[in-house]
């Protein structure tokens, strides 16, 4: 088995009343609903990945706020180490690589995430989300 590091973003911005969580469609399967991630560039950090594969999968710039936690999963013949950083952000997004993109609420993003182990993942770096978007300044959301 062959082990692989990935780079991962729990993208957020501000909502109305809550924070939303960005989710995007895998490649391999459009029916399956995950956070950006994917490989890490030689010479790149985990940070400048995860910040980078939102910009590819999302169209969204955003600013790292923090390490939103580790997870681990196997496939094919490789086993997989994401790390995923939380992402603040004022961007919109757009549809890029043929995925399809959704901003949703907490319990929305709970329910539309297909893997439990995300699923584990937002809930457990909630609280740290939640505290990151209200520490935010005002003046750095943009009203769209």
């Amino acid at each position: 088995m062959t082990k692989v590091e990935q780079a991962g973003a729990i993208v957020v911005r501000a909502g109305k009343t809550s924070p939303r969580v960005l989710l995007v469609t895998a490649r391999r399967n459009p029916r399956n609903w995950i956070f950006p991630k994917g490989h890490i560039e030689k010479g790149e950090s985990r940070k400048d990945a995860a910040v980078r594969e939102a910009r590819e999968e999302a169209g969204v710039d955003g600013t790292v706020s923090g390490l939103a936690g580790t997870m681990a999963f196997e496939f094919g013949t490789n086993t997989y180490r994401v790390h995923y950083f939380v992402i603040l952000t004022d961007d919109p997004g757009e549809e890029r690589e043929g995925r399809r993109l959704r901003w949703c609420r907490y319990k929305q993003a709970l329910r539309k995430l297909t893997y439990t182990e995300t699923r584990d993942l937002l809930e457990e770096a909630w609280p740290r989300i939640e505290a990151a978007v209200s520490r935010r300044p005002r003046s750095a959301r943009k009203k769209k």
